[in-house]
Parts: C-alpha cells; structure tokens; sequence
C-alpha cells in the first residue's frame, strides 16, 4: 500500500515538475463563462428467494452557469435528487444565484448578492435566504486553454507536430476556441470551416508546420476535443474569493417555524489546477447570527473537490463535504460525507460511472453505499 501511495506521489510530481510551456495560471481573459449539465441515474435491485429486498433507483440532475468579466460576474448552480424506493419516493431540490459587481474594473474589489432556494419532500415550503456583502478576488475559467493543450497533445502523440508550441500560439488558440459563439453567429453552417483555419494560422504563425499528409488528422483531432467525440475535456478554473456581509432568512421549511434574525456570513472560494491532469476546488462559508449568540452559535461548511483526469476518457473525481453546527449551548454536531467517482467516457455524451461513498452524520453509525450507473453531459 504504501508503495502504491508513494508511485502515485512520484507521478503527480512528474505532472507537476515536467509541464508544457504553458499553465493553466497563464490564461488571462477578459470575459470567462461556461456551462454544464449533467444526468445521473442508477438502479439497485436485489432479490433473495421469492422476496425483493431492495429496489431503488436513483437519479440527478447538476447544472453549472458561469460568466466574470472585468465590471460584472455571476453564476447559477442547481442539484436535483430524486430516489424512490419500493413505493417510497423523496426528492431534494437546491439552487443558487449569485451577482458580483466589481467596483473598478481592473481591482478584484466587489460588491455581492447571492440567494439561496432549497427543498425537500419533508418540506411545507420552499427554504431561502438573501445575503448582501462585499469582497476581494476573481475567479477565471481557463477550460479554453485546457482544450488547446489537449489538442497540442494528440498532434504530437500522432507526430503531426513534431514540439510543444509556444505560450503564446496556445493562448492566441485558446482565444479563439472561446469564441466559438461569434464564429457560429458570423458564419453560420459552415463556422467549423474558418474556425479551424483561423486556429491552423496561429499555428503556423509560429513558424510550425504539419507533417506531410496529416492535415486531415489534424483537424480530426481537433474535432475530438472541441466536440467532445469520444473523450472529455473537464472545466479548469484558478483563482480566489474571500467575502463577508450579511445573511437574512426569507422562509424556513415549515411555516411553524420563525424566519429568524440577520447572520453575519463569511465566504471563500479556491480553485487550483496542479497540473493539466490534476484540479483542487475548495468552497468554505461560516455563519453566525447577529445578536447575543454572535460567534456562540456557529454553522460551518465546506466543500472540498478532487478532479484527476486519468486520460481523455477516464477520470477520477473525489468529493468531501463538511457540515459543523455549534449551538448557543451544548455540543458540536458534525456530518462527513466522502464520495469517489470513477468516469469512464463512452460516448456521445455518456459517460459510465462507478460511485462509492461514506457519510457519517452526528452520532448516527457510518454508512456506506455503491452504485454503477450512466452520466449524460447534456453541454
């Protein structure tokens, strides 16, 4: 075992040490967006004798909106579940929008709103909660420039190239793979045509030629990455958020109970790219109400995820979820939840994965839980 952490140690050091002559950190764009959609469903049935001991199906929907320019940026996160079991059915539903407006356009300085919506079957209604605030830093979506080097990448495993590229062509590649949107707008139908050209002019740009009779794989391999055919590029981000400001209940889950009174909220936010196969992305947020049990009674949680791409169909993703509740008096009740993921692209979109978790919520006993089901990427 320990020889096993130790090669895996050795090879992400590899990853790390060895790199191309570019970083997902080097990707500097004015506007950043991206989004995502994904499917999930499983089914576990199990039969001993003439009995049905277990028949559930499961299934999940996440949606992922992101946009930041220099004046403005905002985002929009959904998760869906829903389970039924035998004849039992559940469901949990929770949203979030968020708008940052940045005070000067070339400071990280930012004013923010973000509302949150949540609900379950156990529900009266639907819970949510209004925060105002302010804060520092900026978050960048280089998916763009992960998508060049992927490219760079297959050219040279086919020999088409015959060196890395400069920074610079993959950035200006990058640039243009951005701009998809505009290509498809300008030129409709036919945009594949003078988006690939533009991209083999900033190739040759800098002093690069194909190998003799390997333009058409070339744009093969193109089509690979940018169309997702047969392998998957995952979103890249870098950067940092810190905010603080103030966070006001608009509803709780039953009418019974009392919306409550103002918390002061502190957030923060971490995305790292290790390497180009290697992603960490980190959400923390902390918060307190405002009033004799300020900094008594505290929730925190966090959220902290792992995503290895193990090559262009396989990749391994690892969640952990930290949820700390402190009340005014007695003791801290903490939950843990730790999910792995392997994701192996079929394709078209599909992808086959193999889930197992653990989650230990308070005092309750651990449990643990596997599934293998399918993934649709919708975008």
């Amino acid at each position: 075992m320990n020889r096993f952490v130790v090669a895996v140690f050795c090879f992400c050091l590899y990853q790390t040490v060895f790199p191309q002559n570019v970083k997902v950190s080097d990707y500097k764009v004015p506007v950043s967006e991206a989004r995502n959609l994904r499917l999930n469903g499983n089914w576990n049935w199990s039969q001993r004798g003439d009995s049905v001991t277990s028949n559930t199906a499961n299934s999940n929907v996440v949606f992922r909106q992101f946009y930041s320019s220099l004046p403005l940026a905002w985002k929009f996160d959904l998760d869906a579940t829903g389970t039924k079991t035998f004849e039992k059915y559940s469901h949990s539903i929770n949203t979030e929008a968020s708008f940052r407006k940045y005070i000067w356009d070339h400071n990280d300085w930012f004013g923010t709103t973000t509302i949150k919506a949540d609900h379950k079957n156990t529900y009266q209604q639907i819970k949510s909660d209004l925060s105002i605030g302010y804060g520092y830093g900026r978050y960048i979506n280089a998916t763009a420039l992960a998508k060049a080097v992927r490219i760079e990448g297959h050219l040279l495993a086919d020999r088409v190239l015959s060196q890395y590229l400069p920074k610079e062509t993959l950035i200006a590649i990058a640039n243009i793979i951005e701009r998809q949107d505009e290509y498809r707008i300008i030129y409709g139908a036919t945009y594949e045509t003078y988006w690939f050209n533009d991209i083999e002019r900033e190739i040759k740009k800098a002093g690069f030629e194909y190998e003799v009779g390997k333009t058409a794989l070339a744009v093969l391999r193109m089509r690979q990455v940018l169309f997702g055919i047969n392998e998957l590029v995952n979103n890249r981000y870098y950067g940092w958020l810190v905010s603080m400001g103030f966070s006001q209940p608009l509803s709780k889950e039953t009418k019974a109970v009392p919306v409550g009174k103002p918390e002061l909220q502190i957030k923060a936010s971490y995305s790292y790219p290790i390497s180009w196969e290697l992603q960490v992305n980190t959400d923390f947020e902390v918060k307190t109400p405002i009033d004799s049990a300020l900094f008594k009674k505290v929730d925190v949680s966090s959220l902290t995820e792992f995503i290895y791409e193990l090559g262009s169909r396989v990749n391994f993703v690892a969640t952990y979820r930290l949820n700390l509740r402190q009340p005014a008096a007695g003791a801290t009740i903490d939950d843990h939840v730790i999910n792995a993921s392997f994701l192996y692209y079929i394709e078209n979109n599909i992808s086959l994965t193999v889930n197992g978790s653990l989650s230990k919520f308070g005092d309750t006993p651990q449990i643990y839980t596997t599934s293998l089901g399918l993934q649709y990427n919708l975008f």
